[in-house]
C-alpha cells in the first residue's frame, strides 16, 4: 500500500473514530443532561427553608450556573425568580419572568412561558389597579368600564393599563359595592383575570403555600401508541390522563424522567416521585 493510500486511511480512521466518539458524548450528553437528583435536591432546600430566600436563590444560581443545558434548568429559574420575588426584589423577579415568555419552544418551556404569563399578569394587574386609583382621584369612584380611564380628558395622556392579560384576555372587571352599604356600587370593584380567577392578585398569589394548588397526583405512567409517555393522575375521586405540554385546565405536564414528574400550574412549579 503506497504511502498515500495509508495517510487517506489513518486520516478516514481518525475521522471515523472522532464521529464515533462525538456521537457517543451526544447520546450520553443527551441522557445526562436532566439531573434529576440534582433537582429534587435543589427542591428539597427550596421546600425546607421557607423564609431563607437567600439561601434558595444561592442553591438555583449554583444549579443554573452548572446546568446551562439541562431540560430541568426552567424548573431551577423558576423557583429563583419566585424566592425573589419573596426577597422584595420585584424588578429582578420580574425581569426573570420576562425571559422565560420567550424561551424556544419544548414542552418545559411551554410550561415554563405558562408560569411566566401568570406571574407577569398579575404585575399586570397592579398597573391597572394603579390606574384604577388615578380614575378615582379625578373622580371620587370607579368606571363602570376600563375603557372610561383611557378616555377620560385628565387621564388619557397618562401611562395606559394593559388591556388584556398576558394571556391575551381582556380582564374581568365589575364594580361590587359594599355588602352592607347599599346604594355605594361605584366605591369598590373586583379585577381578575379569567385564567387566574382567585390568584389573580399579586400579594394572594405570593401568600400561598408553595405548590399548595396543585392537587392532582400521578399515578402511573403510561405509553401510548407511537411510544409517547402519558401521566395518569389522581384528582379525588376522577382521573386525568395528561401528556407533556399545556394540559387541561391548570394543570400542565412538564417532564416525565426517569425518577421523577415535574408539573406547574399557572404560579408554581411541583416536583414528584415517578410513580
Amino acid at each position: 500500500m503506497n504511502a498515500y493510500l495509508i495517510a487517506t486511511y489513518r486520516q478516514s480512521w481518525k475521522a471515523s473514530r472522532f464521529v464515533f466518539v462525538l456521537f457517543l458524548v451526544t447520546i450520553g450528553g443527551t441522557v445526562r443532561a436532566a439531573d434529576e437528583d440534582g433537582l429534587v435536591g435543589l427542591w428539597k432546600q427550596h421546600m425546607t427553608a421557607r423564609d431563607d430566600h437567600e439561601a434558595v436563590i444561592a442553591g438555583c444560581r449554583a444549579f443554573s450556573a452548572t446546568h446551562a443545558s439541562d431540560p430541568l434548568l426552567p424548573v431551577a429559574r423558576g423557583i429563583e425568580a419566585w424566592r425573589t420575588l419573596c426577597a422584595g426584589k420585584r424588578e429582578e423577579a420580574l425581569a426573570m419572568y420576562e425571559a422565560d415568555l420567550v424561551l424556544p419552544s419544548s414542552p418545559m418551556n411551554e410550561c415554563a412561558r405558562r408560569l411566566a404569563s401568570g406571574w407577569m399578569t398579575r404585575f399586570d394587574r397592579e398597573k391597572v389597579a394603579a390606574s384604577l386609583q388615578a380614575y378615582y382621584r379625578k373622580e371620587v369612584s370607579y368606571p363602570k368600564e376600563l375603557a372610561q380611564i383611557t378616555a377620560h380628558p385628565q387621564l388619557k395622556h397618562e401611562a395606559q393599563p394593559p388591556e388584556t392579560d398576558r394571556f391575551g384576555k381582556t380582564w374581568n372587571y365589575t364594580l361590587t359595592g359594599f355588602e352592607k352599604l347599599k346604594g355605594l356600587t361605584d366605591q369598590k370593584y373586583s379585577l381578575r383575570s379569567s385564567v387566574l380567577g382567585d390568584l389573580s392578585e399579586l400579594k394572594v398569589a405570593e401568600r400561598l403555600p408553595y405548590g399548595a394548588r396543585i392537587t392532582a397526583v400521578p399515578q402511573r405512567v403510561i405509553t401510548l401508541p407511537g411510544n409517547t409517555e402519558a401521566v395518569s393522575f389522581s384528582l379525588g375521586t376522577t382521573s386525568l390522563l395528561s401528556m407533556l405540554g399545556p394540559g387541561v385546565g391548570d394543570l400542565h405536564l412538564a417532564f416525565i424522567g426517569t425518577k421523577i414528574i415535574v408539573v406547574c400550574d399557572h404560579t408554581y412549579w411541583k416536583i414528584f416521585p415517578r410513580p
